[in-house]
């Protein structure tokens, strides 16, 4: 063999070796980003109770929906439950602190899986709908 086909399958295997290293590191980048994704989900509610109907709002035979806005944890704990919304939004007002002071004592009722981020808990915002109805 001359020395130039020689030098051909030296440089030849030496770029095949370098690609292998080179799809070899690629895979392990895929696999690895791939299994940081698969250890990250969503926040996942196991019990979700519902709230109380207050009397004075069923006499009245008053439907609506509220809308809260709630940190689930890392720690397990609903935290930092805020009201957004009323639905319809012209309740009486003693009507509505009923439903909102309902909806917030059902709200830190539930049970839920933290958040996984790169395989471990976080603390993420949820948003909460609770529906009143008089039936």
């Amino acid at each position: 063999m001359s020395s130039v086909s020689t030098m051909s399958l030296k440089h030849f295997f030496s770029c095949l070796l370098l690609s292998g290293l080179a799809a070899t590191a690629i895979l392990l980048t895929t696999t690895s980003e791939s299994r940081a994704q698969s250890e990250s989900s969503k926040a996942v509610v196991k019990s979700k109770p519902q709230p109380h109907y207050p009397k004075a709002a069923r006499k009245q035979r008053i439907e609506a929906t509220i809308v809260l806005r709630a940190v689930f944890s890392s720690t397990g704990k609903v935290t930092d439950i805020k009201f957004e919304k009323a639905i319809p939004n012209n309740l009486p007002d003693d009507i509505l602190k009923m439903f909102i002071d309902e909806s917030i004592k059902a709200a830190e009722k539930i049970k839920f899986k933290p958040a996984i981020k790169e395989g471990h808990p976080v603390s993420m915002y949820m948003q909460l709908v609770y529906n009143f109805h008089p039936w």
